[in-house]
């Protein structure tokens, strides 16, 4: 049987920048193992099958790397969210359509709502999808020297306008660390010995999402970018799954007032894939926060795959 796909790059509105995904909006037959190995075989960071539910405009979606299923998060909503629009899989009749979508990751059904906008063209625009999540933030973490030296920089680098090092988990924990320059975060290097010396593996968080406002003339609030021990030296990883945990490290900052609150977020350098995130949040001073995540897509090819 063959079935088609479309590769999309994320968060993005230029071609060769963003994160490059396939979608199969038709995944219908796909076994758990066959998933698996067209992921392995298509080798990019994920990817991404739907299937059609009863309900209009709703599929159930699954995500692949080349090693094992992972959980849907934004970068992946936003390509499948993309994909069923601009094949016209989803007809965009209203000025703002929802796609329903629902993952079953371990056996945890979480769906989300995805707002696919049409351009006054009729194309398609923004892909806004809306989360409510609840933070666990752990204020004991390593010292601003450990940071500093298993991100292989110096303690002058670390931390800026009252923002601090935290353990943030929105079900996925992650050590959430401010750095004072864009610059400072294109250099950091991660060092596994540094690491393993420190107090962060006692902490469960597997990567570290570092952060600046200095976004190098860049329209975006923030800069950011994830290192860790599974993340090879010259890869800048999608940080879709870490938004919920970085919007609710701002939200924790002492000078951030109740309210809703707009930013975005760059990742990735200038010239090399660079990914950019518009979030809006609301902002009640608890670990409860609804996040609005929006970003655009491009559409970079269309292929077929066969499977005896």
């Amino acid at each position: 049987m063959t079935y088609k796909y479309y590769t999309a790059d994320a968060f993005t509105d230029q071609a060769f920048h963003g994160v490059p995904l396939p979608v199969f909006p038709d995944a219908s037959g796909l076994s758990d193992e066959k998933m698996l190995q067209i992921a392995s075989e298509l080798s990019t960071s994920s990817t991404i099958f739907l299937t059609a539910t009863d309900e209009k405009n709703s599929y159930n979606i699954r995500v692949f790397s080349k090693e094992k299923e992972l959980p849907a998060v934004v970068h992946s909503i936003l390509a499948a969210s993309y994909i069923l629009a601009e094949t016209k899989t989803v007809e965009l009749v209203q000025k703002h359509t929802l796609i329903t979508l629902t993952s079953s990751f371990k056996d945890h059904e979480h769906t989300v709502n995805s707002y696919v906008s049409k351009n006054k063209d009729g194309s398609t625009g923004i892909v806004q999808q809306t989360y409510d999540t609840h933070a666990a933030i752990d204020y004991y973490t390593p010292t601003k020297e450990e940071l500093a030296a298993m991100l292989s920089l110096s303690p002058a680098d670390i931390g800026f306008d009252k923002y601090r090092s935290l353990i943030v988990s929105c079900g996925v924990p992650y050590l959430v660390v401010p750095i004072k320059s864009y610059t400072a975060i294109r250099e950091a290097k991660f060092n596994e010995a540094a690491w393993s010396n420190s107090s962060a593996p006692s902490s469960l968080s597997q990567e570290i999402l570092l952060f600046a406002n200095n976004t190098d003339d860049n329209p975006a609030d923030f800069h950011a970018r994830l290192l860790g021990p599974a993340i090879a030296h010259n890869e800048d990883p999608p940080i879709g799954g870490a938004i919920s945990a970085f919007a609710s490290h701002i939200c924790d900052h002492p000078f951030i007032q109740a309210g809703t609150h707009v930013f975005g977020i760059q990742r990735g350098a200038n010239d090399a894939r660079k990914s950019m995130f518009y979030v809006e949040m609301d902002n009640k001073q608890s670990k409860d926060l609804t996040i609005r995540v929006a970003g655009h897509a491009v559409l970079m090819s269309e292929a077929s795959i066969k499977i005896d």
